[in-house]
């Protein structure tokens, strides 16, 4: 994962932390509680009014999400404290003030504070901050539905985004027919009938552009498998290439037997 580079993306990652603690699903707010509980060093920030925490380990990621932070086992705020501290030009430390407000707000959602001595940054406001853009997927991977009856028939009204198959057309054929995530490539597999089958991601979804715009094949496109595809967009925003990528590398490290366990021969 990268790390954050403006005030503004951590302000951005505080508002999307700060979404769980009234979210209306159970396990956002008890994916709140319990990193808010645990914490060590917080970012504190007034933000459109209120005061909001973030442990170090989330807001120091770029366009964090509680389905990224938890899919990364890798995080460390040994490479998110420097960070932030270095775009801050301060560093953190103990703040009797944020630390009554924290426990307040422990008591507020029902964590109870761990044992640790906390530090704080003290942030600068800012006025106006937005929490990440959410996208709720691209076409082709609409959210599920939380119905219990199936089978009837219904209108659904959608927003539709227009594509220039032309601009798919020039992105196969810089990158080719391999996933750019895992490497499947169809036509191995399949045969003839997956010869030239691949998904295209927007980099950048078109539900985030205002309008018709100009998109450079090559820059904003990547060929990706339907499974790595439906895998990028698990995250609102979605996943990079390269975190779902760097994921999969992850995967397998785990996977791989421990040699040191296997008994000798």
């Amino acid at each position: 994962m990268e790390t954050i580079e403006s005030l503004e993306e951590i302000a951005a990652n505080l508002l999307e932390f700060d979404r769980y603690r009234i979210s209306s699903d159970a396990g956002e707010r008890a994916f709140y509680a319990q990193r808010l509980r645990l914490g060590k060093i917080f970012g504190c920030m007034v933000v459109n009014g209120r005061l909001l925490f973030g442990p170090s380990r989330f807001i120091g990621y770029k366009s964090n999400t509680m389905t990224k932070h938890i899919a990364f086992d890798g995080k460390s705020g040994s490479v998110t404290t420097p960070r932030i501290s270095s775009v801050l030009g301060a560093g953190h430390g103990p703040d009797a003030k944020a630390e009554d407000e924290y426990r307040a707000l422990c008591a507020e959602v029902g964590a109870e504070p761990s044992s640790k001595i906390r530090t704080y940054w003290r942030l600068p406001t800012v006025n106006g901050a937005t929490a990440h853009a959410k996208t709720r997927g691209e076409e082709g991977f609409p959210d599920e539905v939380g119905e219990y009856f199936e089978g009837a028939s219904k209108m659904v009204r959608v927003n539709v985004h227009e594509r220039d198959p032309r601009a798919r057309r020039e992105c196969i054929a810089h990158y080719g027919c391999a996933c750019v995530v895992c490497g499947l490539e169809f036509g191995r597999i399949y045969g003839p009938i997956g010869e030239g089958f691949i998904h295209v991601h927007h980099v950048t979804p078109l539900s985030k552009r205002s309008g018709e715009h100009m998109v450079n094949p090559v820059d904003d496109l990547r060929p990706v498998c339907p499974n790595c595809h439906a895998m990028i967009h698990t995250s609102d925003p979605p996943f990079t290439v390269e975190e779902l990528r760097e994921l999969i590398e992850e995967a397998a490290v785990r996977a791989r037997p421990n040699k040191a366990l296997e008994p000798t021969r």
